[in-house]
Order: structure tokens, then sequence, then C-alpha cells
């Protein structure tokens, strides 16, 4: 057989027995690195991070010199005079209009002060801040929301190792029964009861797989990976490393949410400096050349008009109604009310950092506990297995404990999830963002 015909017959062979020709194996670290660089979500706070760049630079304009242009070209199909009487009965005629007509002006100006104006630059310049601290904070809530997904989808790869080994077991009790069962030493029931013991076990097995699957799909639209693509998990629950956190009150200060509400109270506040300056003069510089040309036949220098001219303009407002009374009144409570919010942020906060630290020791407990619990099944499950090969032990009596030693180590898988959790609870709200 050719070398070609045989990959050929390889590959289909491959294809049509479910095994993937590519996969890309994801560990955590890679798998988060994805989600920063392609998350849609994060994509488009990072596009309103640079309009409101934009933003900046048109606020900033305002300050900058206005230079506009204007020109015009009439043509008159009609004669207009001007009629004077003289007072003798004779009556004089003047052209007051020619054919055509051109205008040009320009017309530079610049403000030289304006409160307000200044003050909407500043409000520029901390929105953009505020874009960029908002940026950092849906990272660090997409990171913790995906690095939850991932450890979840992690417990359920391996519980359905788990669930796998319970039906190996109930499948190698079955085999010993159905064994024993021909020498006579069993019962038919007996034997009947083993096979539905070990047919039940089946249906758990499938169902974690199927929602397996569905977790990848939820990883794969997170990171932006082709739904089509193959993707294998590299991590265990077991492998996390404990961490030492500095759980205090002076860390959350710098989270990202923390940071986010301070600046919105710095933006609050001025706004509220902007709308007292309402009252201040304006000045602005003007300076403008216009041209004016009327002839019959397009020889404009006949009768032409000339202005160059420079301005000093200054406004004072009067009365505005009471309107910018009202928008003072209005930025001082939006003013209060982001205050109240960075005491509720931070108060929640602190709160959510209490019970994260809870739940992580309470974890580490729960591991040791169901370790121990674990090795004492395992050792029951040695001694049943002898026992059930001699006929001593019921299929029953088995299966109670092939249960407690499932359930243990579904048990133990859960709370390496709940360490992996409030591990990831705790570096969200003390804004570390990995």
């Amino acid at each position: 057989m050719k070398l070609t015909t045989f990959i050929g017959l390889f590959t289909f062979i491959l294809l049509f027995s479910g095994v993937p020709l590519l996969a890309q194996e994801l560990d955590h670290n890679t798998f988060i690195s994805l989600v920063k660089a392609h998350n849609g979500d994060l994509q488009l706070s990072a596009n309103q991070q640079k309009s409101t760049t934009e933003d900046t630079k048109i606020a900033k304009a305002l300050l900058l010199p206005n230079i506009s242009t204007d020109g015009s070209y009439q043509r008159d199909f009609n004669k207009n005079f001007l009629f004077i009487n003289d007072g003798f009965g004779g009556v004089s005629e003047f052209q007051t209009n020619f054919n055509n007509t051109v205008d040009v002006s320009a017309v530079a100006s610049q403000v030289l002060y304006d409160a307000e104006a200044l003050s909407t630059v500043k409000l520029a310049k901390l929105a953009e801040e505020l874009t960029k601290l908002s940026h950092e904070n849906a990272s660090t809530e997409i990171v913790a929301q995906a690095s939850t997904l991932y450890w979840q989808s992690i417990f359920l790869k391996e519980s359905i190792a788990v669930l796998e080994a319970n039906s190996n077991l109930a499948k190698e009790q079955f085999q010993q029964i159905e064994k024993i069962y021909k020498n006579g030493e069993v019962s038919l029931l007996q034997l009947h009861q083993a096979k539905g013991l070990y047919k039940s076990t089946l249906p758990p097995v499938n169902n974690a797989k199927t929602q397996y699957q569905n977790l990848l799909t939820e990883l794969k639209t997170l990171a932006n990976i082709p739904v089509t693509d193959t993707i294998v998990l590299a991590d265990n629950l077991e492998q996390m490393q404990l961490t030492d956190f500095i759980l205090a009150e002076e860390n959350v200060a710098l989270q990202p949410q923390i940071r986010t509400v301070k600046k919105e109270i710095e933006i609050a506040n001025q706004a509220l400096e902007g709308k007292k300056k309402f009252w201040l003069p304006k000045v602005d510089l003007i300076a403008a050349y216009n041209y004016n040309g009327q002839d019959d036949n397009f020889r404009f220098k006949n009768n032409e008009n000339k202005l160059f001219f420079g301005q000093v303009r200054i406004s004072i407002p009067i009365f505005s109604g009471g309107s910018n009374k009202a928008k003072i009144a209005k930025a001082e409570i939006e003013k209060q009310s982001a205050m109240l919010h960075l005491d509720n942020t931070r108060r929640n906060l602190l709160k959510a950092l209490k019970t994260a630290e809870n739940d992580y020791n309470k974890a580490l407990e729960n591991i040791e506990l169901n370790k121990e619990t674990i090795a004492i099944n395992e050792s029951e499950i040695d001694i049943f297995r002898k026992q059930l090969s001699l006929g001593v032990v019921t299929p029953l009596q088995f299966k109670e404990s092939r249960l407690q030693l499932t359930q243990n180590r579904l048990a133990l898988l859960n709370s390496y999830l709940d360490l992996q959790i409030a591990r990831i609870q705790i570096n969200r709200i003390l804004g570390n963002n990995n």
C-alpha cells in the first residue's frame, strides 16, 4: 500500500471514529490570556476607552484657535436703481447693483478666558481616566467569571472520572456476582440486583459528559475560540497552590471598583465647580477680513471694498432664568450620591471579602476531612471486594460502600472547587487581575 493511501485511510478512520485531529490544550493561565486578548465584552470596553480619548481631544479643541472662511458669488439678472427727486420736477436715477458680485471673508477666533470651557476639558480628562478604570474593573470581573467557569469545567471533568470509577466498581461487582452465581453460591435475585446497580451508574456518567461539553462551549465563547475547535483542559483541582492573602481594608482601597467610584466623585466635584463658574466673563479675541467686489464685467477693482479688523469680545451672563441654580443643586446631589455609593461599595466589598475568607478556610478543613474519609472508604472497599468474592457480602452492602466512596470523592472535588472559587473571589475583591 502506498504511503499516501495509508495516510488518507488513517485520516478517514480518525474522522469517523470521533477522535479529534487537532486539539488545543489549555491550562488556566493560557485560557485567561486568551480571554484578556479576545473577549468580546473587553474589546467593546477598550473601544469605549478609545472613544473617551477622542472626547478629550474634542474638548481641548474648544481652547484652540478657530479659523473659518466663507465665500459667495452672486449674479444679478435685473438692474436696481435708486431714484432721487431734485425738487424741481426732475428725477435722477442711480444704479445700485452690478451683474456680478463676489464676497469673501475669513474669521479667526481665540478663546482668551472661558472658565466653563476649561472645566469641560478637565471633565473630559477625568472621564477618560474613568473609562480606563472601568475597563480595568470589567477585566477583573470577566477574568473572575472566566476563572470560575474554567475550574467548574475541571471539576466536572474530574467528576466524570469519579463517576466512571464508580461505574467500573459496579461492573466489577456484577462480574464477580456473575462468576460466583455460575458456581451456585448466590441467588438469581442477587445477580439481577448487581446488574441493575451497574446499569444505574451509566446515566450519571453520560449526563456529566453532556454538561462538560456545554461548559467547554461556554469557555470557547468567553475566549472567542471557534466553537468547532477542540480544546483540552490541562489542569486539575488538586494541583492548586495555597496562597497567603493579606486581607486588610487598605488592600480593598486599591480595588478597581473603589477607584472607579472615587473617580466618579472627582468628576461630580469638577462638574459642580464648572456650574459655579457659569457667571464668570468669557473673553475671545477675533480677527476678521472681508473682501467685497462688484462689477458688470468682472473688473472688481473698479468697485471693491476691503475690511480687516481685530476685536476683543467680552460676554457676561446676566440672567439664566434659574436654570444654572438648578444645575448647581443637581450637581451637588450627584456628588452626594457618588459619596454614598463609595461607602456602600466599600462596605459590600469588605463583607464579600470576609465571606470569601471564611469559605476559603472552610474549604481547607473540608479537604482534609474528605481525604481521611476517602482513605477509610477505600480500605472498606478492598475488604468488601474480598468478601464479595467469597459470597459473604451482598450486592446491596457493596453498593452502600461504593456509593459512600463515590460521594466522598465528589465531595473532595467540590471542596477543591470551593477553595478555587474562594481564591478567585478574594483576588477579584482585592483587584488582582490574574
